[in-house]
């Protein structure tokens, strides 16, 4: 929810921010970067999709088309006060890319942390769909660590994509978090990019907790 923020407290706050997927602001302005920036534009936003309500993501090719509206699908107490599920992981071709999945925060974790820790749904998702790239948006708090335990955290919830069913195969994992304070709640930052594969988990590049920024990174495909 880059433009929006991310604390509301229910449904009647969230309301004046609630976005169409077809022609909401968010989804304009990923149109028109996409276009100037000739690549593809990732970005989250409040959707409303008639009476119901979502932590969604779009992402817009580089000739300004729509090609995928994400909902998140886990959601975290935040999101309980005015959202609805997703319905479901996705991993889906993409020109240039290869397989590409989604996510948004929470998504990484244990079903609203009741489900078994070690079922890891979302890594295995991933790696029974083969997807090559993992893009997720966050808004992830921060805790008593630092970017190195962020990091750590992250690359424990991604495991099976670093086990022997990896089969040699490299997944990206690539993570957009914001920094600073909003009503209270501080944020981790600590945006990253990983090369994960069965024999290798590799940080190719991050920034810190508090660094706001531009982060570019190649990878091999």
């Amino acid at each position: 929810m880059a433009f929006t923020g991310y604390v509301f407290n229910s449904v009647e706050e969230i309301m004046p921010y609630l976005e169409d997927a077809e022609t909401g602001p968010t989804v304009n302005w990923a149109r028109k970067q996409a276009q100037r920036l000739e690549c593809y534009v990732i970005v989250g936003y409040p959707q409303k999709e008639g009476n119901k309500y979502y932590n969604s993501l779009c992402c817009v090719d580089p000739q300004g088309n729509l090609i995928k509206t994400y909902q998140k699908c886990f959601l975290f107490e935040t999101d309980e006060q005015w959202a609805t599920e997703g319905s479901g992981f996705v991993s889906m071709e993409m020109d240039g890319l290869g397989k590409v999945g989604f996510g948004i925060c929470m998504d990484i974790n244990p079903y609203q942390f009741k489900a078994d820790f070690y079922d890891h749904e979302f890594a295995n998702y991933h790696l029974k769909h083969d997807t090559d790239i993992i893009f997720c948006c966050m808004a992830w708090l921060k805790g008593s660590g630092d970017e190195r335990d962020m990091i750590k955290y992250w690359a424990f919830r991604l495991l099976p994509l670093h086990s022997d069913s990896a089969n040699e195969r490299h997944t990206y994992f690539i993570a957009c978090n914001r920094t600073g304070v909003e009503r209270g709640k501080e944020f981790a930052g600590t945006s990253c990019a990983l090369d994960i594969s069965n024999k290798n988990f590799t940080i190719l590049d991050f920034m810190g907790c508090d660094t706001t920024g531009v982060m570019i990174t190649e990878i091999l495909r």
